[in-house]
């Protein structure tokens, strides 16, 4: 089970192409999407496929530090160079890590072994991605890394962001972003809609293109 860096690769420079004409049809502007972004991304799989080679688990507690890991080359990548300049912030996100990650990997290993991998991965995305967010910065990439890792995990296909698709995936996820975990009522009333959109949304636009020929098909 190994991710496809030269496909997903095309796949991101593309929208990295198509962009500024997919933000503004978006329901919330978002930042830039720049080549440096787009590096970290590919940098950040080629970790997570290190992982895989050695049969690495995400949510053990060993898993854990790989895990705050890929959010740390998503914002600086892996060069010690840039560790250095983010220090102080680096600290600052392993702290907000530490602080919210407990109830996320408990859900997520309490609910990893059934026969729904879609509810699986979107239910980790919720979590983490809505508030308070699990990380400082760059939820939303680390997010889409993670989640397809429990896909293919559980033998589906991988969703990577695309010209054709980015508009539903940034608004749906913009949705979840701005859903306040800490209150009963938005927990009770918005976000099982929101999960349920997104988790159909994943099962439609999945890709085997972006694992490497032989692994895990849709």
């Amino acid at each position: 089970m190994r991710f496809n860096i030269d496909e997903i690769g095309a796949a991101l420079a593309e929208f990295q192409e198509h962009f500024p004409g997919i933000n503004e049809t978006l329901e919330m502007r978002r930042e830039t999407f720049s080549p440096v972004m787009r590096t970290r991304i590919l940098e950040a799989y080629t970790f997570l496929n290190s992982l895989l080679e050695r049969g690495s688990d995400l949510f053990t507690p060993a898993g854990l530090h790989s895990l705050l890991e890929m959010n740390h080359i998503v914002l600086c990548g892996s060069g010690p160079e840039n560790r250095q300049d983010f220090y102080q912030h680096l600290a600052e996100t392993r702290k907000n890590f530490q602080r919210r990650i407990k109830p996320i990997a408990s859900w997520v290993l309490a609910n990893r072994n059934g026969d729904k991998p879609y509810r699986l991965a979107t239910g980790f995305y919720t979590r983490m991605l809505s508030r308070p967010q699990l990380f400082l910065e760059g939820n939303h990439r680390t997010g889409n890394i993670i989640l397809n890792y429990l896909l293919v995990s559980k033998g589906k296909a991988p969703y990577i962001v695309s010209a054709e698709t980015a508009k539903e995936y940034l608004d749906l996820s913009g949705n979840i972003k701005f859903t306040n975990n800490s209150s009963a009522m938005e927990t009770a009333f918005m976000m099982p809609a929101h999960a349920k959109r997104f988790r159909a949304f994943l099962k439609e636009q999945g890709s085997d293109r972006f694992l490497v020929p032989g692994e895990p098909e849709r």
